[in-house]
């Protein structure tokens, strides 16, 4: 396949023209065979249909909840990445359906681990239950 440079497949084109390639070999001179059509090369396009715009996928929260409880946070990465791929397959329900485990997963860790922090505390410091030190 050979392509025609842009100004001599139409009058109409500019120098500029560099992102159509066209056939000689077609029947029109006007086909265009590769073009940067948001259809193609835009996410929120799968087979030519919308699919939704991309969920947040709350990563830098899931990394941020890693650093402050190692044993839950790299759940929330999982979900996050997962939630990332479902949609890169164009399955926008599913790919929700991972960010929001992601985002309750994050939000029940931070929960959790400021309870266990504080509660860690309270047993390694000297103070009792009712307000004084421990004897």
């Amino acid at each position: 396949m050979t392509t025609v440079p842009p100004l001599q497949a139409y009058s109409g084109s500019t120098p500029n023209d560099s992102e159509y390639y066209y056939s000689d070999n077609s029947k029109w001179t006007k086909d265009i065979l590769v073009t940067r059509d948001p259809v193609f090369v835009n996410k929120a396009v799968v087979n030519g249909e919308y699919i939704g715009r991309k969920p947040h996928t709350y990563i830098y929260l899931a990394i941020a909840v890693t650093v402050l409880n190692p044993l839950l946070g790299p759940f929330a990465i999982m979900f996050a990445v997962m939630s990332t791929r479902s949609y890169d397959d164009g399955d926008i329900k599913s790919a929700v359906k991972w960010a929001n485990y992601s985002f309750m997963l994050g939000m029940m860790t931070i929960g959790i681990s400021v309870i266990l922090y504080i509660a860690i505390g309270f047993s390694l410091s000297g103070l009792g239950t009712k307000g004084g030190h421990a004897p």
